[in-house]
């Protein structure tokens, strides 16, 4: 009987004591300054003021954001060397190659793909849908998305990819370009790494 009286008391207190804590909690709660859903949590401060575009295409998910490509390409606007139409550009058998004509496509078979299904001849700074709409390269995920299916409804929920910052808001991803080579984007096998105990 001393046993379970002791025990009733004990829950007592510790009921009380964890109201006490609920309270506090509500206190600073209700004292925030800034309306925010996420209890002025941000990954702001963690971006360190990473250029990034707001994602679209995707209205029935919450807003999010995907870091920003152009400042990345070394040579963009392409059109400051892609000055006349490639047929002129590329030369004579055995004249020197320029920049990236040496990429081998890796990405599907050739019946399937070429460089010209992402990329418009005519018009370099834009990538392009496979209906022929131009896509900007920071909007690169929708090219992507055309085949990639799957992979592009899991990075736009959020399992598939790489976030920036952190996991408060706001959302900010990275483009699928920004780990997968678009012209070779198969990863190598991988394994995962075995712990070693120390002598």
């Amino acid at each position: 009987m001393r046993i379970a009286a002791l025990i009733a008391v004990t829950l007592l207190l510790a009921a009380c004591r964890e109201e006490a804590s609920t309270t506090e909690v509500l206190r600073i709660a209700d004292r925030a300054s800034a309306e925010n859903p996420n209890a002025g949590l941000s990954s702001e401060p963690f971006l360190a003021d990473a250029a990034r575009v707001e994602v679209t295409g995707y209205a029935d998910r919450p807003r999010f954001f995907v870091l920003a490509r152009t400042q990345a390409i070394g040579k963009y606007p392409c059109t400051s060397c892609h000055t006349v139409p490639l047929e002129r550009m590329r030369g004579p058998a055995g004249s020197p190659k320029r920049a990236h004509w040496g990429v081998t496509l890796q990405h599907a078979p050739v019946a399937v793909m070429n460089c010209g299904t992402c990329h418009a001849p005519n018009a370099p700074d834009a990538l392009r849908t496979l209906r022929g709409a131009p896509v900007a390269f920071d909007h690169s995920y929708q090219v992507c998305a055309q085949c990639h299916t799957r992979q592009a409804d899991d990075w736009a929920s959020g399992a598939h990819g790489k976030r920036a910052g952190g996991w408060a808001p706001p959302r900010v991803v990275q483009a699928c370009v920004q780990c997968h080579n678009p012209h070779d984007p198969r990863w190598d096998t991988r394994w995962p790494a075995v712990a070693r105990r120390p002598h």
